[in-house]
């Protein structure tokens, strides 16, 4: 039996998806495995996903792995939407996105924005705001990480569909995949790029071995004695690996190394 959705009628509707509607969640659920690249998730999106949310308009929020704040991503087919639109709306401070992602932080219930319909407690100038910057109506969810903080939003505006429970319950289904198939997206992106910058660092044997030392705090003179050369050898090699990492110090080296994956983070 599905969980009732509720609206601002306060009306308790159950909601299930018929049979076609299931076909089409499968269809959808398939080809999100082959979502490798951020294009891929676009024409996901604005291909067999328009099955069950046909819209125009998507803007993604996900929180980063290295810093606590939230990135956004815009996935748009409509021409009137533009950067100067999307910087408005996702400002960290002022923007829609923000007071949106906090309704939901709150509630923990789907936003429905539209002309139609609004869910409980929305703020109906946020109607004039979506209609300023082109997105015309909004139906966002989001997902929560294991520690109960906010992992992922998910916006989709210009919407051609009834603003209903039923809108409100594929939200629901549907946000666990978007938020595992863009995470994925994402980590492969991140993989590349420090994939691509170790190549272009080109640490020798002979530094990579010295980084290992830098990372346990060793002084020239304890990794001299270590790998049976000249202390003079030593700061040489510093040197170079200062100059290839573009940092000034053996701490900054350390981390700088770790952060482009050519040394291991430690795991203790």
């Amino acid at each position: 039996m599905a969980e009732p959705e509720r609206l601002s009628d306060n009306a308790d509707v159950e909601v299930t998806l018929d049979d076609e509607e299931r076909q089409a969640l499968m269809v959808i659920i398939d080809a999100s495995l082959r979502v490798l690249k951020r294009h891929h998730f676009f024409s996901w999106t604005q291909g067999v996903a328009q099955s069950l949310i046909p819209h125009e308009i998507l803007v993604c929020g996900m929180s980063g792995s290295s810093d606590p704040g939230m990135h956004m991503y815009r996935f748009s087919s409509s021409r009137y939407f533009n950067e100067a639109h999307f910087a408005a709306v996702c400002h960290p401070d002022t923007g829609l996105m923000r007071r949106m992602i906090d309704h939901w932080d709150a509630s923990g219930q789907p936003c429905l924005i539209g002309k139609q319909s609004m869910s409980e407690k929305c703020d109906p100038a946020w109607l004039e705001n979506l209609e300023k910057h082109e997105l015309r109506n909004a139906a966002a969810h989001g997902m929560r990480g294991a520690d109960g903080s906010i992992k992922s939003f998910f916006c989709f505006s210009r919407v051609q569909e009834p603003f209903s429970p039923r809108l409100a319950y594929i939200l629901h289904i549907l946000a666990p995949f978007l938020d595992a198939t863009l995470s994925r997206v994402l980590a492969l992106e991140e993989r590349e790029s420090r994939k691509g910058a170790r190549t272009q660092v080109a640490i020798t044997d002979r530094e990579m071995q010295i980084l290992h030392r830098l990372k346990e705090g060793r002084t020239n003179l304890e990794i001299a004695a270590i790998l049976g050369i000249s202390q003079h050898t030593v700061k040489n090699h510093v040197r170079r690996i200062f100059l290839k990492l573009g940092v000034q110090s053996r701490a900054r080296a350390t981390i700088k190394a770790m952060q482009l994956g050519v040394l291991k983070v430690s795991r203790e």
